[in-house]
């Protein structure tokens, strides 16, 4: 695929320089004698901006669910190790749609004003934002779609020995990991020491989250389902599968996207930013999945979202998961 071809959503720090340039080209712009005015070209100029209005859409509504996440687990509620995780992870979706966010706005703003040199700064910033919170969000889904899977394969062991500080721990090494691996690619872009460093991130996710993911996500849908004619499963479980089965559909495509787009020359910005809009409805998701299925079907009164999410994350459900 050309340098020109890479300056796009997907490649995101190669996207700076057109950002910052002044004269440069639009991708989606017809070459040659394709100028015909119905071309595929011409439709992904109409349909790009949609998506880019869908996206800062959605991105207001996750923030302000994630956000409410956030403040609920964080302050209002008392602390477990299951809830540390969830906290984690709408912290990470909270930054990953404040990037998507200022992107969209940058974009828009792009197609109608002259963008000033400054602003390579600001997409520098936040680009590498959210490949940082983009992974960081994939690696505590992982583990906790792994910790769900020892729960109920392992119940007693996940009860009784399982170290007591052993989540947060776990969402420390990860955020510091994914902090680190940003850094030192964003380093390796700026001075071009290694092409492509975007490249090996999105394939090292693939390649260890992807499989994890797969076959947790597997165990516990048996699960669910076995319970489901025994007893009443737990709403925790049931979300948790739900997270996990959007990020399979939602969240993975763009990794697939951005790693088809450095082999072949068919993947183009319309393709991307439909990959970025189903990064943005995963990031959007959860709040909707935990208060979905926590609220009580049968209540005649309307119940507070501090009441949901006690009934969903409190500790003697997240015991009991088997």
């Amino acid at each position: 695929m050309s340098n020109d071809g890479l300056g796009s959503w997907s490649t995101l720090n190669a996207s700076l320089e057109e950002i910052g340039a002044e004269n440069g080209t639009d991708l989606l712009t017809p070459q040659d004698d394709f100028d015909h005015e119905l071309s595929p070209y011409r439709i992904a100029d109409i349909l790009i901006p949609i998506l880019l209005i869908s996206i800062l859409l959605l991105s207001i509504f996750g923030i302000i669910g994630n956000g409410t996440v956030i403040w609920f687990l964080g302050f209002s509620m008392k602390r477990n190790p299951f809830t540390t995780f969830i906290l984690h992870l709408a912290a990470a979706d909270l930054g990953a749609l404040i990037s998507l966010f200022t992107f969209s706005i940058i974009y828009l703003l792009r197609s109608f004003l002259s963008v000033p040199p400054y602003m390579h700064l600001i997409v520098l910033l936040f680009s590498n934002l959210f490949i940082f919170m983009y992974n960081t969000g994939q690696y505590l889904l992982t583990a906790i779609s792994m910790d769900r899977c020892v729960s109920v394969v392992f119940p007693l062991w996940h009860r009784c020995h399982r170290p007591p500080h052993f989540s947060t721990l776990v969402c420390a090494t990860i955020w510091i990991t994914s902090f680190l691996l940003t850094v030192i690619s964003m380093i390796v872009s700026i001075f071009n020491i290694l092409p492509y460093t975007i490249l090996f991130q999105f394939l090292m996710n693939a390649i260890l989250c992807l499989p994890l993911m797969t076959v947790s996500t597997l165990v516990l849908f048996i699960k669910v389902y076995i319970r489901s004619k025994q007893r009443k499963k737990g709403k925790a479980l049931t979300a948790i599968l739900l997270a996990l089965l959007f990020f399979l559909f939602l969240a993975f495509p763009l990794s697939c996207i951005v790693l088809i787009s450095f082999f072949t020359p068919f993947i183009t910005y319309f393709a991307e930013s439909v990959g970025f809009l189903c990064s943005c409805l995963n990031s959007s998701i959860n709040p909707l999945i935990y208060f979905l299925i926590g609220r009580n079907k049968r209540a005649r009164s309307r119940e507070s979202m501090k009441v949901i999410f006690q009934r969903l994350f409190k500790e003697e459900e997240n015991c009991r998961e088997k």
